[in-house]
């Protein structure tokens, strides 16, 4: 007999109290199961953006790319080189905000914003190809896909750690609380019907001698 089953005490107000607990942790892994399969569909569906934008994102910048040297074969290298050094850079600048998700997790949202004066063209149309206004347009569209793919990214990652917990709160109870209830409450019941079984037995002792008793007084 182990320590903790040595430790019961094997009545049946202690039967009923056990009784409730596994109920009540049975009902908690019910609640798990179904708020990891609500965390899970969302991970998932997140996990399917994920390789299409990255795709995209690739794509775009090879369109860039190609464009850019479609510039450099028109105007030539120097003539882009010194275009580069004239032209205004974009100031971007990154705001992280929170929106809330599944079960109220609370996941990231990234957007980025452009500096002021980026609706004029950053290039003179007179002064150089329109591939590379073009080219600069891809870049921007690419590098906001990428703030996007890591928004998606570290909600996956936010959904993985909770998962995980979870998932250990889940087994935990699968497989450790619920397996020493049911050992403790079969112990309790066994004991119980053998104290049944000795009450029974002594009953019927005391029928027969007061039967005995009686018979001989008759």
């Amino acid at each position: 007999m182990s320590v903790e089953l040595a430790s019961v005490h094997p009545t049946r107000l202690e039967l009923l109290r056990l009784k409730h607990r596994k109920s009540m942790a049975e009902g908690i892994v019910d609640i798990l199961k179904k708020e990891l399969d609500a965390l899970t569909l969302t991970l998932f569906d997140l996990v399917k953006k994920i390789s299409p934008l990255r795709d995209q994102m690739y794509t775009t910048l090879r369109e860039a790319f190609t464009l850019f040297v479609e510039a450099e074969m028109i105007s030539g290298s120097k003539k882009i080189e010194e275009t580069s050094l004239v032209s205004k850079p974009i100031d971007y600048t990154l705001s992280i905000e929170e929106k809330k998700g599944v079960l109220g997790l609370i996941f990231p949202f990234f957007q980025l914003a452009e500096g002021t004066g980026v609706s004029r063209p950053r290039f003179n149309p007179l002064d150089t190809p329109a591939n590379l206004d073009e080219s600069s347009l891809k870049i921007k569209n690419a590098l906001h896909d990428a703030v996007k793919l890591a928004e998606i990214q570290e909600s996956v990652k936010i959904l993985l750690e909770v998962i995980a917990v979870k998932k250990r709160q889940m087994n935990r109870i699968q497989f450790k609380i619920l397996p020493e209830l049911d050992a403790t409450i079969r112990y309790i019941e066994l004991i119980l019907e053998e104290t049944e079984r000795q009450d029974a037995i002594r009953v019927r002792v005391l029928q027969r001698k007061r039967k005995e008793r009686a018979l001989k007084h008759g």
